[in-house]
């Protein structure tokens, strides 16, 4: 391999084949690595110490490598799956080693705060995950194909790009049953003959798969979501067989599948949106158990995405309220982004008053529910914008002891 330096000093041109030794992850997980003093980020995944070969263009004002392919792994060879997962965009940090990530986006944390923070506080070291691999309670899967005019696949979104699919059998983020019903689905569909749905002329059948869990009470929800592009009896005749085959697989750990559905989205935007749906087998919605209390999940609520976590964090959040309200069961909380106002509920028992803040109404809706369900009276879910809502608040003199965010999002 030719030196680095004398490497970097090399005039700079569109289309050269150039290599890249990886200097870090930025805070959107994109390796990136600099050439005579330009910063270059690469399409794949990468770590640290590992060095790219890659061809050079200019993109949205920033110089990338594309076509990338890892020609010294720097020990790392193993981290990762195979030479398709290191393209996926679900696993920029998957070189790493545990402690590493944890590092790796501690630090790109404190770098924000310290922006923002002009005096002094008390930056914490990261809650760590009781199971670092294979925690995911929901997978979203799109189709498409890994090259143009290729055959259909279903997987995640190649790394940095928008059209490109990469199938992701043994995917480390999920476990063992999610794998197994990605891997009957993504074989079944195949089968089917039916098409993708192409995002450019708005043609096509299947768009994604998404499946839930509820990782305490064993619940598994399977929602396939296509176009209405597709004949009556066809369409008949491909949910019962969808049907059939989810629930002959032979799913470990106690996990049964309680619900599957046909969810049918014709909108031009590539979200996971519900115009009209079927359910083809058992409930629509999940039920979880936390802290003691149960939360019903609709399918397209957000929900924490590690379920085994979720009590570590939570309980932190207990801790600061301890630490901060001197006056137990006194305090106004406000839960903003609240979802479907798990967080909310939880910290009931510590405040005279909580007030949740979402804008999708369907997710208030359930907040609501699950408040009534676990017979929580002094929590309130409210559905609309944040900031409009918080206002509306404030006209009411109502004002908050303590405001939780989870996670916080541009503009607080």
């Amino acid at each position: 391999m030719e030196n680095m330096e004398k490497l970097n000093k090399k005039p700079l041109r569109k289309g050269d084949l150039i290599q890249l030794k990886i200097e870090n992850l930025d805070t959107k997980g994109r390796a990136y690595g600099f050439y005579d003093e330009n910063k270059i980020y690469t399409n794949i995944n990468a770590a640290k110490d590992q060095i790219v070969e890659g061809i050079f263009v200019k993109r949205r004002h920033k110089y990338e490598l594309i076509h990338c392919k890892i020609i010294d792994f720097a020990g790392r060879k193993n981290a990762i799956y195979d030479d398709e997962a290191r393209q996926n965009g679900g696993c920029n940090y998957q070189y790493y080693t545990y402690e590493e990530q944890l590092e790796i986006k501690a630090g790109h944390i404190k770098k924000e705060l310290d922006r923002i923070i002009k005096n002094e506080y008390n930056f914490e070291e990261p809650v760590k995950s009781p199971k670092p691999e294979k925690y995911r309670n929901k997978m979203e899967f799109s189709f498409g194909n890994a090259v143009k005019d290729g055959p259909i696949i279903l997987g995640l979104h190649k790394q940095n790009s928008f059209h490109d699919i990469v199938e992701v059998d043994g995917l480390k983020l999920m476990d063992d049953n999610f794998n197994q019903i990605y891997i009957f689905c993504n074989e079944f569909c195949k089968k089917t003959g039916f098409d993708f749905y192409h995002r450019l002329d708005h043609k096509g059948f299947f768009r994604n798969l998404v499946i839930r869990k509820a990782e305490f009470t064993k619940q598994i929800l399977v929602n396939i979501i296509t176009t209405t592009e597709i004949e009556e009896t066809q369409k008949r005749e491909f949910q019962e067989m969808f049907k059939e085959g989810l629930l002959a697989l032979n799913l470990s750990d106690g996990f049964k599948i309680s619900g599957i559905l046909h969810t049918f989205n014709d909108n031009f935007s590539d979200m996971v949106i519900s115009e009209s749906e079927t359910i083809l087998y058992g409930e629509r919605d999940l039920t979880e158990e936390i802290f003691g209390l149960k939360f019903k999940i609709s399918p397209y609520s957000f929900f924490q995405t590690n379920s085994d976590g979720v009590e570590l964090l939570y309980g932190k959040v207990m801790e600061y309220i301890d630490n901060v309200d001197e006056n137990t069961n006194e305090c106004t909380i406000f839960d903003l982004f609240s979802g479907t106002g798990t967080i909310g509920q939880i910290v009931s028992k510590k405040a005279k008053k909580v007030y949740g803040i979402e804008l999708v109404e369907e997710a208030v809706k359930k907040a609501n529910e699950n408040a009534r369900l676990n017979n929580i009276d002094n929590a309130e879910f409210i559905a609309g914008d944040v900031f409009e809502k918080l206002d509306e608040l404030e006209e009411k003199e109502i004002k908050p002891d303590i405001i939780i965010l989870d996670p916080p999002r541009p503009g607080v």
